[in-house]
């Protein structure tokens, strides 16, 4: 077995040849002692054809592609036994081309052994053989030498003089000339050394005695070197002695090694003997072959003792602990195994970490009672502590700890259901970056905190995934021994629902006290309308002057407008009825479209998507038209005459989890309406707010704020929902949902659009009875131009007296719901139960569109919401006649 130095350096050697060779135009390589490739370049491995891994550790002469394998071994032993040894040598390429070359085995020697051979390989196919090895074997030696510094030396037996080769002189720091360096070299030798080698060298010359010498010497620069110095006599065939030859080598970095390795086993013996654990080595018997002082403390022993058997005879219970088959595991493995038990005999606990080394095991053992203790009191600490986590963790607020500095240091499990950080992602990070406070308010929160040692308070805070959550905050503050603030306690409970509820409470309680003084405001203003509106219509039908019947039909505009702005404001408030039929929606789309172009500017692009086959729905088409006319006019307000409005529409399956803006919507199948535009968009604070009446972003006088609240009303009495998606300058995209219908439309259940001849009266006597003075004027004189009679009445008492006493049966009565005395429901019933023959028409300002139908239920033929047109009263009057005879007919 070559020595670790010895192989270290051959290790060097051969680095450094591969390095230097690599490029080389000649094939080179090393081998070791049994022919087996340590190294080839580059021209040797193209010459055969194979990668240097895949030649390292093959034997060359069958890796050599020659012809005669057997030539190649003999050479490779005379280079083996310190002979240079050159031959030529024959063979193939690897594309099959023949090869003539030069073979060149160099011994490689370290400490004087012949540990490998270099070998180089000049091709003579085409160049001069002679040349080529001289020259290349100049140049290994002078580059063996170089990388191993060393070099030769030879001395005259007769005249002492002596030569030294090139890498010697190089590594002694001696100039490169010719002369004589028998002086120069004797004075490298220091004084103490010199004698020594004058000695060894004679007797050399004399006896023939050779030598192996390490000494120091001086190079002419100065430096120290430790060298090695081979000598052996040069003996002619008669015997005798004529010089001395041997060379020269620089083993100063191994004698800097030996000396390093002197200080380590110095410093480990001395670091053993004065450790505070112990140490132990076991031989492959289990017996101790070395143990410091504390490990022969621990096992209470004397070393004598402890080498006298086997481990397991001094120490049977330590089997029964598991320490032996800790050590035997790590026989096995060849891994270290660390073992920890309590070895009852000495009532302590030791831990043994068994490392596996050449010919045993290296044991270091530690006495841990102690550190056992302490973990027993932490365990029984840890467990408490969980007790009280597990309690936490089971609480519904969500609890945790964080530094000054904001650092989470505890985080129970209702923290990670609110925020959705696990305790093990928000444990170390700051809370503030978890919860997303905002500085303002968290300043504020923090000051209060530390100046009352408490606060309690409302936050809004983010979780993982971005939702806003209001957050009730009760915070301690916690005190270190000292006094001084160390970290804070924080109890935080999601009210977020609870205050949305709330704010829908206290909206649901805005909009009810709006209704309700929306309600008598209407019914005021219908009553103050009804008259102007039958008025302006009553002058239409005689005037003949343009200009008056142009500021007539400018009065009866404003008062439709102001009714229906009435209607609007009690449609918000007290919801949307209107007919249900089946709704194409198609055709809806078609006249959106139709409107968008003929409303928009030409600069702004229309554009429609649909699917192909989209599904009807019930409800009133006007009714839904009006909505996406509604969004289409803001959209053309919002782009300020330029841009491009897409509308589309498709088919949705609606599940739990879908939000809109109005409400959570039944889960199903619904038809969703887009209405997008490219304008200057809004901002989430905005978004909040523009369902809610009377709030508008557009300028003074250009919006009621009535017109998304009308929206939404319709909508969600069609079973609907709406949603909108906005961002500054980046558009706005409404959608309105529709539940899906697979009722087949029907266009003609549809009413006609456009006026008809208004039908006259014949003579019929017609009843009015209302409280306001100026209704039943001019309800009357409307209706007495129109062909009937009528009587009036300011009150249900006045009116049913008429009925019974007027001396003229009446044909039709028309009253007013809300009057004084007795009003129109008490008047109705009486009408209906006395006199069921006489068909009753109800009025009233504060009913919605479903009002009729339970105007029936009372025993109401129609009902008429004010402000009623003329034609509309007329229609309703006409119709309820003609509907009661046809009915007594029938009967007759």
């Amino acid at each position: 077995m070559i020595p670790d130095p010895v192989a270290s350096r051959l290790d060097e050697i051969v680095r450094a040849l591969r390095i230097t060779l690599r490029e080389s135009p000649d094939a080179a390589f090393v081998l070791d002692l049994e022919g087996l490739v340590l190294m080839a370049n580059r021209t040797l491995c193209a010459s055969l054809g194979l990668e240097e891994r895949e030649l390292l550790g093959r034997r060359y002469e069958l890796a050599a592609r020659s012809t005669d394998p057997e030539r190649i071994v003999a050479h490779f032993q005379a280079a083996l036994s310190g002979s240079p040894s050159r031959y030529r040598g024959s063979g193939t390429r690897s594309n099959g081309e023949p090869f003539v070359a030069e073979i060149t085995l160099l011994p490689i020697r370290v400490d004087g052994v012949v540990l490998a051979v270099l070998g180089t390989a000049v091709d003579l196919t085409e160049a001069d053989r002679h040349d080529v090895e001289i020259r290349r074997g100049e140049e290994l030696v002078r580059l063996a030498g170089r990388i191993a510094q060393f070099g030769g030396w030879s001395i005259d037996a007769e005249t002492r003089k002596v030569v030294l080769s090139e890498g010697a002189r190089r590594m002694l720091g001696l100039a490169d000339d010719d002369h004589d360096l028998t002086a120069d070299a004797w004075a490298l030798h220091p004084d103490e050394s010199r004698e020594g080698v004058s000695d060894l060298l004679e007797r050399c010359l004399s006896d023939g005695e050779p030598f192996d010498l390490e000494t120091v010497m001086v190079t002419a620069a100065g430096e120290r070197l430790t060298v090695r110095t081979l000598g052996e006599a040069d003996v002619l065939d008669d015997g005798t002695i004529v010089g001395a030859h041997g060379a020269i080598w620089n083993v100063s970095d191994t004698a800097a090694a030996r000396e390093r390795e002197r200080e380590l086993e110095s410093r480990l013996s001395a670091t053993l003997t004065s450790i505070s654990d112990g140490v132990y080595f076991l031989d492959s018997e289990d017996r101790l072959s070395y143990a410091n002082p504390r490990a022969r403390e621990l096992l209470r022993f004397d070393e004598e003792q402890l080498r006298s058997m086997p481990l397991w005879e001094l120490f049977p219970d330590a089997v029964d602990a598991g320490y032996r088959d800790a050590f035997d595991r790590a026989r096995a493995s060849g891994e270290r195994v660390t073992h920890r038990a309590y070895y009852e005999p000495f009532d302590r606990w030791f831990e043994t970490t068994a490392y596996p080394a050449d010919g045993g095991l290296a044991v270091y053992v530690r006495d841990v009672t102690d550190d056992e203790r302490s973990r027993e009191t932490v365990r029984r600490t840890q467990k408490q502590l969980a007790q009280q986590a597990a309690l936490l963790d089971r609480a519904s607020d969500a609890m945790l700890v964080r530094e000054l500095d904001g650092t989470v240091t505890y985080w129970n499990a209702a923290a990670a259901a609110l925020y959705g950080w696990t305790a093990e992602e928000a444990v170390g990070r700051s809370a503030f970056e978890l919860i997303g406070v905002e500085a303002e308010a968290r300043t504020a929160a923090l000051e209060e905190l530390m100046r009352n040692g408490t606060f309690a308070g409302e936050l809004e805070q983010h979780t993982r995934d971005g939702r806003t959550v209001i957050v009730d905050c009760r915070w301690q503050l916690l005190y270190d021994d000292n006094g001084e603030p160390q970290s804070i306690f924080a109890v935080n409970t999601d009210i977020t629902e609870y205050r949305r509820e709330q704010d829908a409470r206290s909206r649901a309680q805005r909009l009810e006290s709006l209704g309700t003084l929306a309600g008598g405001i209407a019914h005021d203003l219908n009553n103050m309308l009804t008259p102007v509106l039958m008025s302006v219509q009553l002058l239409e039908l005689d005037e003949q002057d343009p200009f008056r019947r142009e500021l007539l039909s400018t009065m009866e505009t404003s008062v439709k407008r102001g009714a229906e702005m009435i209607k609007q404001v009690l449609s918000f408030a007290r919801g949307v009825d209107g007919q249900r039929i089946a709704v194409d929606i198609d055709a809806l789309l078609d006249e959106l479209v139709a409107f968008a172009r003929d409303v928009l500017p030409k600069s702004v692009t229309v554009e429609i998507e649909r699917a192909a086959e989209l599904p009807a729905t019930i409800g009133d088409p006007t009714q839904l038209l009006q909505v996406l006319v509604n969004l289409v006019t803001n959209a053309k307000d919002a782009m300020n005459g330029a841009g491009r409005l897409r509308i589309s529409a498709c088919t949705l399956e609606v599940d739990d989890d879908y939000i809109s803006v109005s409400h959570a919507p039944a889960r199903g199948r619904y038809i969703t309406i887009a209405v997008e535009d490219d304008g200057h968009g809004m901002a989430p604070a905005v978004i909040e707010k523009i369902f809610e009446p009377f709030y508008t972003t557009k300028m003074q006088g250009k919006g009621t704020g009535l017109g998304l609240a009308t929206s939404l009303a319709i909508v969600r009495s069609h079973g609907g929902f709406m949603q909108v998606y906005s961002e500054p300058d980046r558009g706005t995209r409404f959608i309105v949902g529709l539940p899906e219908s697979r009722v087949e439309t029907d266009e003609t259940e549809i009413a006609p659009a456009g006026g008809a001849t208004i039908p006259r009266g014949q003579n019929e006597l017609v009843l009015v009875v209302d409280d306001e003075e100026s209704i039943r004027r001019v309800t009357t004189r409307t209706l007495e131009s129109h062909g009937y009679r009528t009587i009036a009445a300011a009150d249900g008492r006045a009116a049913i007296d008429l009925v019974e006493n007027g001396g003229e049966p009446v044909d039709l009565v028309l009253t007013d719901m809300m009057m004084p005395v007795m009003d129109g429901a008490a008047t109705s019933a009486y009408l209906e139960e006395h006199h069921p023959g006489i068909p009753i028409i109800a009025s009233s300002g504060l009913t919605s569109g479903s009002s009729e139908s339970r105007a029936v239920g009372m025993g109401i033929a129609r009902f008429l919401a004010k402000p009623y047109t003329t034609g509309q009263l007329l229609r309703a009057v006409h119709d309820t006649l003609r509907e009661y005879r046809s009915n007594d007919e029938e009967t007759e």
